[in-house]
């Protein structure tokens, strides 16, 4: 990605100003990097890291996030790569509907998953493809960026979330403390080893399928868990007042969060092995 002489301030005010929640966490988006970084082959190691100079895989996950005013900039439209607003609550609502422009995470994908397995591509077109590849994968696991219910996928939600002393978005709660939750105290690379071990026997499984695939079942999980599990929540009916969110609602989530996790680490590292 070749960067404008302002892109560097641009992305320093990005990061200094506020915004609302719209992606996993550094946190969340570094986890599935490590386990993906923990499952690639050899080929695919030396690949990659001839592809980045070097830069770990679990940071290549976070460039999407970190330039994100200076990207809208050289390509208009980008800020909406990070999710699919999929009507909440209808499961069948095609993708032209809701992705009319191409803008969205699903034809992000596709069309920088073809520049990164073009091998004849230059270098840097190819680094930007990996990096957009790696980020939106990483963010459908997310449930709330897979579906919206006219509240820009529960951005508009407020919800208490434990002791917080204030409330704050549903999708930041998503993005953010149920992946504190998971970490119950621990590291990054402590979490991502613990998912690797747990899951390995799963592996095949988990890496099966393809983004659509992924895509549907993480809607799924925002219908029965993101929304479905939120006190109060109705189809076609606003979210009223803040809510607070009971235990087994954060249980609950903190679960899903901690499988999605590991499934976008399973499957970077197909989708890595296949195409570098």
């Amino acid at each position: 990605m070749s960067r404008a002489p302002g892109a560097a301030l641009a992305a320093l005010a990005a990061l200094l100003a506020p915004s609302v929640a719209g992606a996993w966490g550094a946190q969340g988006h570094r986890i599935a990097g490590l386990v993906a970084d923990g499952l690639i082959d050899a080929r695919t190691r030396a690949s990659l890291a001839e592809l980045t100079d070097g830069v770990p895989l679990a940071e290549i996950g976070l460039v999407l996030d970190r330039d994100k005013r200076a990207l809208e900039a050289e390509h208009p439209g980008s800020a909406r790569w990070h999710f699919d607003n999929q009507p909440a609550c209808e499961a069948k609502a095609p993708l032209a509907r809701y992705c009319p422009d191409g803008n969205c995470a699903s034809r992000a994908y596709a069309r920088y998953l073809a520049v990164l397995r073009d091998r004849t591509r230059p270098r840097d077109e190819r680094l930007f493809a990996l990096e957009v590849v790696v980020h939106v994968l990483e963010d459908v696991h997310q449930p709330l960026h897979v579906a919206d219910h006219d509240d820009r996928g529960g951005n508009d939600v407020k919800v208490w979330v434990g002791r917080r002393r204030r409330p704050e978005s549903l999708h930041g709660a998503w993005d953010i403390d149920f992946v504190r939750e998971a970490m119950d105290g621990g590291t990054e690379r402590a979490l991502a080893n613990a998912l690797i071990e747990q899951y390995r026997p799963e592996r095949a499984a988990f890496a099966a399928g393809d983004f659509a695939t992924w895509t549907r079942a993480s809607f799924a999980l925002a219908r029965e868990v993101a929304y479905g599990e939120l006190p109060g929540f109705a189809c076609g009916a606003a979210t009223a007042g803040a809510v607070r969110l009971p235990p087994a609602y954060v249980r609950d989530a903190t679960a899903t969060v901690r499988v999605q996790l590991a499934r976008a680490g399973f499957r970077l590292a197909r989708v890595l092995e296949e195409s570098l």
